[in-house]
């Protein structure tokens, strides 16, 4: 699926545009601007979770879902003593647009009491609510308190804002939470679900359940008088009038729930396959379940949207949403965001998935990360961008490498021989694949190719690396890249190598003569015999180095993986190139910074 042709949400009236938070779990004080969608991207433990937890909280969850383990810890072990979570709703027109006045039918309803509605200095109409959350030490409870705020200020001090009157519950302005262990046949049994409560508003006039409770019998005696096993168990049951008088003259059997209020609970859900044969939802795999419990909510929310409607009264669902990825193969992924854009009012959206991820617009990303414990979050400034240059990322990134938007840093080099060679060497240098470490690798397809990816690495705060030749057109890209870019000065994260080498001369300068020529020997064979073997080997063996370089550089990326092999058979502190070093070095200290010598 294109994102182009991807539809926003449709939109209510109004929106969440701005959320502060401060002090829930990891969120020591953050500031984020949403929209009708709104896709959470970065990896694990990074605080995902804990945002939209924090404004289900401010939209609806009550105080009995916190907990002391909500409540920042900073590095000295110090734990927050409140909880601030600051909402900023505002009036939109069909398009998602800003516009200056809440429609009407909001300020009859929700947003109309309290003097909830406020203008600010240009004149637009916003609301402004703050959460406050602390404990009571006597009732060793916490306390959840809702206010508005008299204005929205700068972010700088936000915390100082004036409160007002506590704030009313929202009838039509309506938070809801799905997290990742979802399941639409426990949906379907339990009352409190999104499937549960729609099922519960099953209405049909009384004088068609009396004539469909008496075809219900009719249907339960034909059934029982058709069966030799069930006439007989009731026959035998019919024992139960001479020990228990109060059962009257008969017992029934009922296949079938004679009444229409406990039909309902029976309720059950049939899925064909392309072959026409239908089985019911506990026989179809986790994924299956999982995204028809997505669609179950759906159902719920698209049919209390109808209700409003015939009621003349607004409504705006915001949905927060972990993982809609999970249990779905890579193709349905790819769907997913599709699917998601399409429905009412927001949708805050935490994946995993770079399928989901690399359908999503650049503009509905928002990339999490941690610093020191404390989290991070980042929006793509496509304001900045023309609208080629947001294609491109999108082509060249998004849409084939969605999985960098979860690496904890990545490596950029030119070609495929850098692809197949450095991960071999990251290995030998951390123990353990790149990959465990959240290390990813790319090739950026040639010189000139390196600009979408700062860009994008530098607007979501991903720390980024750059391996080079050392030839004057290869440092010539990536200094224009990084002037386009906006960084004046070559930083540390990029590594050239020496001498105006290519990465074949530098190996020649490097004094690994005998592993690249053992490497040129191991990648041409089979040879015919052990004779030829020989004497092809003892010819190799005296190449100068300006033939064993051309070679090299005419067989790039068959050579690649040889030369490293051969290089980490050294087995000593030689095994690893010393530039190539220097790269894992600079990663090392990004991930994991040495804190700075002290004098004694």
């Amino acid at each position: 699926m294109m994102t182009d042709s991807i539809q926003e949400p449709t939109n209510s009236g109004i929106r969440v545009d701005m959320v502060r938070i401060a002090r829930f779990r990891s969120l020591q004080n953050i500031e984020v601007e949403l929209g009708d969608i709104s896709l959470l991207v970065g990896m694990n433990n990074t605080g995902k979770t804990s945002f939209l937890k924090a404004l289900h909280l401010a939209l609806g969850a009550e105080r009995r879902t916190i907990s002391p383990d909500d409540f920042f810890i900073d590095s000295e072990g110090n734990e927050a003593k409140d909880i601030l979570i600051d909402i900023r709703i505002v009036p939109v027109d069909a398009k998602g647009m800003r516009t200056h006045t809440f429609a009407q039918n909001w300020i009859d309803n929700d947003l109309g009491g309290s003097n909830l509605i406020i203008a600010g200095s240009d004149d637009r109409e916003f609301v402004a609510i703050r959460t406050r959350i602390t404990l009571d030490v006597i009732k060793n409870d916490f306390v959840l308190d809702r206010r508005t705020l008299a204005e929205w200020p700068e972010f700088a001090t936000w915390q100082e804002a004036t409160t007002r009157a506590r704030v009313p519950r929202f009838e039509q302005f309506v938070s809801y939470f799905i997290d990742a262990q979802r399941d639409v046949i426990g949906d379907l049994r339990a009352r409190s679900s999104y499937m549960g409560r729609l099922l519960s508003k099953i209405e049909i006039p009384e004088e068609a359940i009396i004539e469909l409770e008496e075809r219900l019998g009719q249907l339960n005696d034909d059934i029982v008088s058709r069966s030799e096993v069930l006439s007989h168990v009731r026959e035998v049951l019919t024992g139960l009038n001479r020990t228990v008088p109060t059962f009257g003259e008969g017992v029934e059997i009922s296949p079938v729930s004679k009444k229409m209020r406990d039909l309902v609970k029976g309720v059950g859900i049939q899925f064909a396959d392309e072959g026409g044969s239908s089985f019911p939802l506990e026989s179809h795999g986790m994924g299956t379940r999982s995204w028809a419990s997505l669609l179950s909510f759906d159902a719920y929310i698209s049919w209390t949207g109808k209700l409003a409607e015939r009621e003349n009264l607004p409504f705006h669902p915001v949905l927060f949403l972990e993982e809609p990825e999970a249990h779905l193969h890579p193709n349905a992924q790819r769907s997913v965001y599709g699917q998601l854009s399409q429905g009412r009012g927001q949708r805050i959206v935490s994946t995993h998935s770079p399928y989901v991820a690399g359908q999503a617009n650049l503009t509905s990303l928002l990339h999490f990360s941690k610093i020191n414990g404390a989290t991070q979050i980042r929006k793509f400034p496509s304001e900045n961008l023309s609208p080629d240059e947001i294609r491109k990322i999108g082509r060249e990134i998004m849409r084939s490498r969605g999985e960098l938007l979860f690496a904890s840093a990545v490596v950029l080099f030119e070609g495929e021989t850098e692809e197949q060679a450095l991960p071999m060497f990251a290995r030998r240098h951390w123990g353990q694949h790149p990959f465990e470490r959240g290390v990813s690798f790319v090739g950026v397809g040639g010189e000139g190719n390196y600009l979408p990816f700062l860009r994008m690495f530098e607007a979501m705060g991903i720390p980024w690396f750059i391996f080079s030749d050392g030839e004057p057109n290869a440092r010539n890209s990536v200094r224009s890249a990084l002037e386009a870019a906006g960084l004046e000065s070559v930083p540390l994260s990029v590594v050239t190598l020496p001498n105006d080498k290519a990465i074949e001369g530098y190996l020649l300068a490097e004094g690994y003569q005998a592993e690249l020529k053992q490497a040129v020997i191991e990648y041409q064979k089979p040879f015919h015999n052990e004779q030829h073997e020989r004497a092809k080997s003892a010819e190799i063996m005296a190449w100068p180095d300006t033939n064993l370089e051309n070679f090299l550089k005419s067989n790039k990326t068959g050579m690649a993986s040889h030369w490293a092999k051969a290089i980490l058979a050294l087995q000593d502190e030689r095994s690893i190139p010393t530039a190539i070093r220097d790269l894992f070095q600079q990663i090392d200290q990004t991930l994991n910074p040495k804190p700075p010598e002290t004098n004694p």
